[in-house]
C-alpha cells in the first residue's frame, strides 16, 4: 500500500518496558502492559497519567500485578510495517486477566481489542503439586479510565446527540447544538455514544466504538462519564457495572465455566493531519442546495451567460447538487445525464472551473440494480424497517445504504468510472461519513443479546475503509473530496477528507430568525476545523429577512471559515467580494489569532474580534481583521482596542478609510478591516 500524503511510514522504537510509535504530528507510548501511557499531539502531552483499568472483584478493589522483571514486560510488538503496528500485552489480578491488542495505523488511528477472562490454574495446581486457594470469580465492575490534562480539555463533540446528566442531578438537555460545546465544569454522564471527542480549539482525543455489545450499564444514561477532578479530567468508559451476564454458574467454579469476553473500541488523536496554511481551499458555488432552481442544470447554466458569470465572480469550483443525476447516486448514467455532465464539465473547464457532482448515502428505487441488491446493502432497523425514503424528482424514493456491505465497492468503483469517463474534479459526498445505525444481518451488521433481541451497530470501520479506498481513487486523478455531514464529526474518516461542509442542523432554527446569541462554544468545538485537521465551510439556507447569508458570514469569519454560496445571485455577489479580500492578504504566511487566543478588547462582550497577522521581513505587521456581533441586537458605538500599535485602518466592507476602531454593528453582522 502506498501511504498517502501528508502521512509517512510508522516509526517504532522500544526503550526499557515501553514501545513508542510516531505518526505525523503525534506520538504514542505503550507501557509494559501495552496500555497507552503517553500521547503527544501538537507538541503537548495530553494524558495526566497512563490509561488504567478500575475494577472490583467480589467486594474488593482489584489489584493488578505490576511487578515486572527487569528489562522484561508483558507487552510485545506482534508485527510492524510502514502502514501499521500491532502491539499486544496483558495484565492480571488475583482472579482475572485482561489481554490487549492495539493496532496503530499510519494516520494515527488506534483499534483496540480488549479481552477479559478468568485467571485459571497453573500446571502445578492442575497436577496437585501446588495448593489452590479457593476464589470466587465474581466481578462487580470493570471500567476503563483515560486521565486527561484538565487545562487542555475544555470542549466536546458527540454523535449521536444526547442529553447529559450531572452528578448534582442537573440535566443538560438535548437541543440543536448539544452535539458540541463546552465540557461542563461538574462531572457528567451520558449514554453510550459511538463517537465522543474531547479537546480544545487546537487538539483532542476521540473515542469510538461501533456498538456496546457486552457492555452492562446499571443505568443506560450513564454508560460514559466525564469526571472533573482537581488536576485532571477523566474519561470513564463503564464497560461492566455488574458481573457479566454470560458468566453463569457457581462463582467458585468460574475458572472453568466462564469464557472470555471481548470489547472492541479505539481512539483517534486530533488533529488527524497538519492543517493547511491557507484553509480557504477554493471558491465554490453549490448549485441548487437549499435554494432550488427550476429545470435542469445544463439549461440553467447556459442561459444569460451564467458560465461566464461564474468566471467573472471568481468561482473556481462548481458543485452540482443531487438532481444532476436522474437516478440518484447511481453510477451508470442515463443518456441525458451523461450528456448533461459532459457539457457542464467541458464548459467549466474552458473557464478553469472545476466540477464536483453530488453522491450520497442512498440507493434509489429507480436504480437498475435495486431488485438485485437492496436487501443486501440497505440499512435496516431491528424491526426490519428501512432507513430513509427521501422523495425526489423524477419520482423515486431513496433509502440509506450501509457501507458495511458490497455497496462500498459499488461506490468506489462507480466514482472511479465517472472520474475517468467524464473528467470530473472530485466528489461532493452527502452524509457518507456519518455512521449509520444498522441491524441488517445479511451483510454482517447487528448482534443479539443474551435474551435473543437484535441490536444494531454503527458502521464506523466500514466508513473508514470506504474513505481510504475512495481517497486513493480520487487523489490518483488529482481530485478533491468534499463531505457534508449532519451533526456528526467522524474523526476516524477525516484523514481522507479534504474539506467538510457543516451546519445544516442549525438551519432549522436560524431560518426562523435567530433570537439568541451565537453558541460560541459549539462553533469552536465543531466548526473551526483546526482542532480536527480538516478545513470547514458553513452551510446556509437563506430565509430573508429573518436569516441572511451575511448573518452566516459574520459567524463564519470569526472562526476562520467561510459560508458556501448556493445561488448564483445574491449570495455569490457577497462571497465574490469576500473571496477577493481574503485572496489579497497573505493568509498562508500569517498567524491566525482568533477571539479566544488574541488580546483584543471590546466595549461590549458580544462583539468578538479575530484576525490574521502578517509580519514582513522588515518587522512591519498588517492585519486582516474580522469583527462580529454574536447577538441578534444592534450594538452602537462599539470600541475596539488591539494590542498592536495602529497607523492605518481601512474598512473593507465599505471600502473606506477610517480614523478609529469605533462603529455601530447590526445584530449578527460583521466588519472586515485591513490594519497596518
Amino acid at each position: 500500500m502506498k501511504i498517502p500524503s501528508p502521512f509517512i511510514p510508522l516509526r517504532i522504537s522500544t526503550s526499557g518496558l515501553e514501545h513508542t510509535v510516531e505518526i505525523v504530528g503525534r506520538k504514542y507510548v505503550f507501557g509494559a502492559d501495552a496500555m497507552i501511557s503517553s500521547i503527544v499531539t501538537q507538541g503537548k502531552e495530553i494524558l495526566a497519567g497512563p490509561m488504567r483499568i478500575v475494577s472490583q472483584e467480589d467486594g474488593e478493589a482489584a489489584i493488578f500485578d505490576e511487578a515486572y522483571p527487569e528489562n522484561e514486560s508483558e507487552s510485545f510488538i506482534q508485527s510492524r510495517s510502514d502502514e501499521e503496528a500491532v502491539i499486544c500485552g496483558c495484565k492480571q489480578t488475583q482472579r482475572f486477566i485482561v489481554d490487549f491488542c492495539n493496532t496503530i495505523h499510519f494516520d494515527g488511528n488506534i483499534d483496540i481489542d480488549f479481552k477479559l477472562m478468568t485467571k485459571g490454574h497453573t500446571v502445578a495446581q492442575v497436577f496437585g503439586m501446588s495448593g489452590i486457594k479457593p476464589l470466587r470469580y465474581k466481578l462487580d465492575y470493570l471500567w476503563l479510565e483515560i486521565p486527561l490534562k484538565k487545562e487542555l480539555f475544555t470542549l466536546y463533540h458527540m454523535f449521536p446527540n444526547s442529553s447529559m446528566i450531572a452528578d448534582n442531578g442537573k440535566v443538560y438537555t438535548e437541543n440543536t447544538t448539544s452535539t458540541s460545546g463546552a465540557i461542563p465544569r461538574e462531572s457528567v454522564a451520558l449514554p453510550f455514544r459511538p463517537l465522543l471527542w474531547l479537546g480544545n480549539e487546537e487538539l483532542g482525543i476521540g473515542f469510538f466504538a461501533e456498538n456496546n455489545r457486552y457492555w452492562q450499564n446499571s443505568d443506560e444514561k450513564k454508560a460514559i462519564e466525564i469526571i472533573q477532578k482537581e488536576k485532571e479530567t477523566v474519561l470513564r468508559i463503564r464497560l461492566l457495572d455488574s458481573h457479566p451476564y454470560s458468566w453463569k454458574g457457581d462463582f467458585e467454579k468460574g475458572a472453568g465455566l466462564y469464557t472470555p469476553i471481548d470489547f472492541h473500541f479505539g481512539f483517534h488523536v486530533t488533529p488527524v493531519k497538519p492543517f493547511p496554511e491557507n484553509p480557504y481551499l477554493h471558491r465554490a458555488l453549490h448549485l441548487d442546495c437549499g435554494t432550488k432552481i427550476k429545470g435542469n442544470y445544463m439549461d440553467y447554466l447556459s442561459c444569460e451567460n451564467r458560465f461566464d458569470l461564474l468566471k467573472e465572480k471568481g468561482v473556481t469550483t462548481l458543485i452540482l447538487h443531487e438532481k444532476w443525476n436522474k437516478s440518484q447516486n447511481w453510477f451508470s448514467l442515463s443518456e441525458y445525464t451523461a450528456n448533461q455532465l459532459k457539457y457542464i464539465v467541458d464548459e467549466c473547464h474552458k473557464r478553469d472551473i472545476k466540477v464536483m457532482p453530488y453522491f450520497g448515502y442512498e440507493l434509489s428505487a429507480m436504480s437498475p440494480v435495486w431488485s438485485d441488491i437492496h436487501d443486501k446493502v440497505l440499512t435496516k432497523y431491528s424491526n426490519g424497517r428501512l432507513d430513509g425514503g427521501w422523495w425526489r424528482v423524477p419520482f423515486q424514493r431513496d433509502y440509506c445504504v450501509c457501507y458495511n456491505s458490497d455497496y462500498a465497492d459499488y461506490f468506489v468503483e462507480g466514482i472511479k468510472k465517472i472520474m475517468d469517463e467524464y473528467n470530473i474534479d472530485g466528489v461532493y459526498l452527502d452524509g457518507s461519513a456519518r455512521p449509520t445505525f444498522c441491524s441488517n444481518t445479511e451483510h454482517g451488521c447487528g448482534w443479539y443479546d443474551e435474551n435473543g433481541a437484535l441490536h444494531g451497530s454503527y458502521s464506523i470501520k466500514a466508513i473508514r475503509r470506504l474513505f481510504q479506498k475512495l481517497h486513493k481513487v480520487v487523489k490518483e486523478r488529482g481530485g478533491h473530496i468534499n463531505v457534508h455531514t449532519f451533526a456528526a464529526v467522524n474523526f476516524t474518516a477525516l484523514p481522507y477528507i479534504d474539506q467538510n461542509w457543516f451546519g445544516e442542523n442549525l438551519q432549522f432554527d436560524l431560518m426562523k430568525g435567530s433570537s439568541k446569541d451565537v453558541d460560541l462554544d459549539y462553533f469552536r468545538a465543531e466548526y473551526s476545523g483546526r482542532n480536527m485537521g480538516v478545513p470547514v465551510e458553513f452551510i446556509v439556507y437563506e430565509n430573508r429577512p429573518l436569516w441572511q447569508f451575511e448573518n452566516a458570514l459574520a459567524i463564519s469569519l470569526l472562526h476562520g471559515i467561510l459560508p458556501r454560496p448556493n445561488h448564483i445571485g445574491h449570495p455569490l455577489e457577497v462571497m465574490s467580494k469576500v473571496w477577493d479580500i481574503i485572496e489579497k492578504f497573505p493568509v498562508e504566511k500569517s498567524e491566525w489569532l482568533p477571539y479566544w487566543k488574541n488580546n483584543a478588547k471590546t466595549s461590549n462582550p458580544k462583539i468578538k474580534v479575530s484576525y490574521y497577522k502578517y509580519t514582513d521581513v522588515s518587522g512591519d505587521a498588517s492585519l486582516l481583521v474580522f469583527i462580529s456581533n454574536v447577538s441578534p441586537e444592534e450594538i452602537s458605538s462599539v470600541k475596539i482596542q488591539l494590542e498592536e500599535e495602529i497607523s492605518y485602518i481601512k474598512d473593507l466592507t465599505s471600502n473606506t478609510t477610517i480614523s478609529e476602531l469605533s462603529f455601530d454593528i447590526k445584530g449578527h453582522d460583521y466588519k472586515m478591516l485591513f490594519i497596518k
